[in-house]
């Protein structure tokens, strides 16, 4: 399933289960009048994050602190399949539990499994790190665990009687911390907030090493991200711009350069090369859909640097300790930009910078003025001053027209997307089709 129609399900499905749900747990609780004490001798701890691999890397900290206020508990992380390969490479995970996401019956079936299992194992503790989402408060209830955690916020009330132990949201607070406060409210005090680096297997080892030696590539390369993960595209650098600094970091010798992703990710990173000039190309490398999960984390850890949008390869690298130049628009840098190691931060907020967090469609519909307003002379100068290279104060924002016509903040229910002119000012003409609310 497509993340929209998640999203959608959640709310349609979800909302009217919580209520009921509620209801019933407010009764039992009445009825059966539990304990909820937090012991150190807990046997099995389920730990629920459905998606975001970024996420699943800053939970880390939050990881290491259960295993040591918890050092008797196995800890059992329940997330869909695309996590996996992930959370088979994260030593502090005894087990997981994948659920399949492509289809509702498949994720349904996923479900009752897990309830199956839950009420087999009684485990003492379940924590939710999702946020947002009703699917993973119906997942933690439904295990019937004794002690229920996860976190709270005005769009969140619904978990209220659902949960034994819940903690504020803080919006602006990174997101590491987030996790470790609500381990503090759950008797796992810790203040280490190091990423826990993936296990790197042999077969990662050794499918990177094809790959390279299929290329002649050597040690010195660069990697990319050009892509970004379904949440919010709006996130995703202009493909032209990673072609132009990717131009001219290969004019500065500064070659060859991997361009990573997942296999639906192909076309976005040949139509990063295709603008390359056509001498240069053969220093810039697809890797989408030629490396797995492992093998990519494998030529993460080899690279001299990742350049990336906001996504999930850049905690990744982080984790691995690969120095990172990340690119920042509608997400705050604050709340999730890698803290341990050599990282550079481009963000260049507008006014409806940040909107991620705050809405479920963002308001520029797809012109994402903040990400066009990075230049590449911007990234290019980041990426060799990092490198340490003398050459960096060559390059500086030329500031001028982002080449949006996106007037910021502007929210306006479009029947279609006409190209549009820009007026003085900024403000985008009136070629445009607005519904007549009368």
């Amino acid at each position: 399933m497509r993340f929209a129609t998640k999203r959608r399900l959640d709310f349609l499905v979800g909302e009217p289960v919580c209520v009921v749900l509620n209801l019933l747990a407010r009764l039992l609780g009445r009825l059966l009048h539990r304990d909820h004490a937090l012991r150190s001798d807990f046997r099995c701890i389920y730990v629920v994050k459905l998606l975001g691999l970024g996420s699943v890397v800053n939970a880390t900290p939050l990881l290491r602190a259960l295993r040591g206020a918890y050092p008797r508990a196995r800890l059992l992380f329940v997330g869909f399949e695309g996590l996996g390969a992930l959370l088979d490479r994260l030593p502090l995970v005894d087990d997981r539990v994948l659920l399949r996401d492509r289809s509702l019956w498949l994720l349904a079936w996923d479900a009752v499994r897990l309830f199956v299992r839950a009420w087999r194992e009684r485990p003492e503790l379940v924590i939710d790190l999702e946020v947002h989402a009703r699917a993973s408060t119906i997942l933690t209830t439904l295990t019937a665990a004794r002690n229920r955690a996860g976190f709270t916020h005005s769009t969140a009330m619904f978990r209220s009687g659902l949960y034994t132990h819940l903690l504020y949201f803080n919006r602006w607070a990174h997101i590491a911390d987030c996790y470790l406060q609500l381990g503090r409210l759950l008797g796992a005090d810790s203040d280490d907030t190091r990423l826990e680096p993936p296990r790197l297997l042999d077969r990662d080892q050794a499918e990177v090493e094809e790959y390279l030696a299929g290329r002649r590539v050597g040690e010195a390369f660069l990697a990319v991200n050009a892509n970004v993960g379904e949440l919010c595209e709006e996130r995703r650098w202009p493909p032209e711009r990673f072609s132009r600094a990717v131009e001219e970091l290969l004019e500065l010798g500064l070659g060859p350069l991997v361009l990573i992703g997942a296999p639906s990710e192909t076309a976005l990173n040949q139509r990063v090369i295709d603008g390359v000039r056509e001498e240069l190309r053969e220093q810039v490398h697809q890797a989408a859909g030629a490396l797995t999960l492992g093998g990519t984390l494998a030529l993460l850890a080899r690279a001299r640097l990742l350049l990336t949008n906001d996504s999930g390869p850049l905690h990744l690298a982080a984790a691995l300790g690969t120095p990172t130049v990340s690119l920042w628009g509608p997400g705050l840098p604050q709340t999730f930009r890698p803290r341990h190691g050599h990282h550079r931060v481009i963000f260049h907020g507008v006014y409806c910078s940040p909107c991620l967090y705050l809405v479920d469609t963002v308001p520029c519909n797809g012109d994402n003025l903040c990400m066009q307003s990075i230049a590449w002379q911007t990234v290019v100068h980041q990426v060799l001053d990092l490198l340490g290279d003398p050459r960096a104060a060559s390059y500086s924002d030329p500031g001028g027209p982002s080449g949006s016509t996106y007037f910021a903040g502007e929210m306006a229910r479009w029947v279609a997307r006409p190209s549009r002119t820009e007026q003085p000012g900024g403000r985008p003409s009136s070629e445009r089709e607005v519904p007549d609310e009368g």
